[in-house]
C-alpha cells in the first residue's frame, strides 16, 4: 500500500526513525464532523472537509514505546489527500491542509 511506504520515508525523513512496514498499523473509517475530536481535526478545518470524511490512519510504536499516529482525510473517489495530520503520544504535532 503506497500510504505505508509514505509513513515510512516520511518517518526517516522528518522524525529519523526507522520503521519497517510489518510494525505499522493501519485503519479506515468514516466518520461525520461531530464524531471528530479538534486534537484529531480542529473544527476551523474541518468546514473544509466533506461530511461525512474518510480518515485512514497508519500507527507505529517506536523502540522508546512513542506511538505515531498519521492521519488522513481522503477525496473518496479518487482518494486525493485533503488534509493530513501527525500525532505522537497522543499530541498533535503536524498537520497539513490541502482545501
Amino acid at each position: 500500500m503506497m500510504h505505508l511506504d509514505w509513513f515510512a520515508r516520511t518517518m526517516k525523513k522528518t522524525f529519523n526513525i526507522e520503521v519497517k512496514r510489518e510494525d505499522v498499523g493501519y485503519e479506515a473509517h468514516d466518520f461525520y464532523h461531530e464524531e471528530i475530536d479538534d486534537l484529531l481535526i480542529p473544527a476551523e478545518h474541518l468546514e473544509k472537509l466533506p461530511n461525512p470524511l474518510l480518515i485512514e490512519a497508519i500507527s507505529y510504536v517506536d523502540e522508546k514505546g512513542y506511538e505515531w499516529i498519521a492521519g488522513y482525510v481522503l477525496k473518496e473517489g479518487t482518494r486525493e489527500k485533503l488534509y493530513e495530520v501527525w500525532i505522537k503520544n497522543g499530541e498533535q504535532i503536524a498537520y497539513e491542509i490541502y482545501v
